[in-house]
């Protein structure tokens, strides 16, 4: 399951042309393999991406650090945008977050961004470009971690869930239940269920922490939301 070819090239025309604030929100029906009924959906695609590291892991048992794990992005982002916009605003947006954190696309969100988790966003995500894993106890040992974010509009009905990864020898693979995705040396961390949900301030956060340990090639993990929105309602891709 990955977006066709073809529309990926028109998303990343339409990337290049949208306002900072705006989202990569399309119609269900244009994402390769749609769910059924997708003429009633829209879908956010959500992304993040990960350098390789220098060298290969040694017994790997992937793990993101303590400082990382301790930062709750669910609410971090909610109270971010709830203090630069009222919930009215905010009702009907749809984003895809962790691209335009990591694109530095929204900095009038970021700034309200304190402490470690504003340190992550700030240095693109990645914790730190580690030497190895090994079982060691070096706090360097450890694989790079991102959180993959996308806001869906408050009053939508969520229909479909799905992670995809992107190495550049495989393209776009499914990925699965908290297991290494088929692309390799890369995983959703939690993957077992849906993405972290979190209502707050006006807007609805879904957040999945996506991990790589790759030398051969950068990583990118991918979160595709399906939604059906209220009747008469359009999800608004700028605040």
């Amino acid at each position: 399951m990955r977006i066709a070819p073809l529309l990926l090239i028109l998303l990343v025309g339409f990337c290049a042309l949208a306002s900072p604030a705006q989202a990569l929100v399309l119609r269900a029906c244009d994402v390769e393999k749609p769910p059924p009924h997708c003429e009633n959906m829209w879908a956010v695609v959500a992304d993040v991406s990960l350098p390789k590291q220098s060298a290969a892991a040694v017994n790997p048992t992937p793990r993101c650090g303590s400082i990382f794990d301790s930062i709750d992005w669910g609410k971090i982002v909610a109270d971010a945008f709830g203090a630069e916009a009222s919930p009215e605003r905010l009702e009907n947006l749809a984003m895809d977050v962790s691209n335009a954190f990591q694109r530095k696309l929204i900095p009038q969100i970021t700034r309200h961004i304190r402490g470690d988790a504003a340190s992550f966003v700030e240095n693109g995500f990645s914790k730190m470009t580690p030497k190895a894993w090994s079982p060691s106890v070096n706090l360097r040992d450890q694989a790079l971690c991102a959180p993959v974010i996308a806001i869906v509009p408050i009053n939508a009905t969520v229909r479909e869930f799905r992670f995809l990864a992107y190495g550049e020898k495989f393209g776009d693979t499914d990925c699965a239940a908290s297991k290494e995705c088929s692309v390799g040396f890369c995983r959703f961390v939690h993957g077992w269920g849906p993405p972290e949900k979190t209502s707050l301030n006006g807007v609805t956060v879904y957040t999945a922490i996506f991990q790589s340990w790759s030398t051969d090639s950068p990583r990118v993990g991918r979160l595709i939301i399906f939604f059906e929105m209220p009747p008469g309602k359009l999800p608004v891709q700028q605040m």
